[in-house]
């Protein structure tokens, strides 16, 4: 908008620290300010929204247990969109997920698909937490609302 390079602006919460006041014309000035989160939120379900969609740092989150939220979010609200990006059949879901929650079964499946795999043959859990993060946050999995109208 400005014709120049005047800010810092990234896809992730705080890349913008102070105040940045940028002039785009004669009359028009932009203020550029940090994001501001309260320090508690209304309820899990909110934080986790925030979590899902990038808004929270990943450095004081623990990104295995957000992206098992939402896969389980996504499993029963999106299973068509996450079988689609995932290749997965229903009877795969039904395989990994015979228990009553076996959601991390899940996780350990598109993990296997994706390559996320370490030394031994193990699920690397972090890696696979990204990949789902990552393909939520880009809408690679499609458009995906996580609040519903009541």
């Amino acid at each position: 908008m400005a014709k120049r390079t005047s800010a810092i602006v990234g896809n992730k919460p705080g890349v913008t620290r102070q105040k940045q006041w940028i002039r785009i014309g004669n009359n028009i000035e932009l203020l550029d300010t940090p994001g501001v989160l309260w320090p508690k939120f209304e309820s899990e379900q909110v934080a986790l929204n925030l979590a899902f969609t990038g808004t929270i740092k990943q450095d004081v989150i623990d990104e295995v247990e957000v992206a098992f939220y939402l896969l389980k979010y996504l499993l029963n609200n999106e299973k068509e969109k996450l079988c689609s990006r995932y290749a997965l059949t229903n009877e795969d879901i039904e395989k990994t997920c015979t228990e009553e929650d076996n959601t991390l079964s899940l996780m350990y499946l598109i993990g296997k698909k994706r390559g996320a795999i370490i030394s031994g043959g193990k699920i690397d859990e972090t890696k696979t937490a990204r990949i789902l993060l990552e393909d939520f946050q880009s809408g690679k999995m499609g458009k995906i609302t996580l609040e519903k109208v009541k």
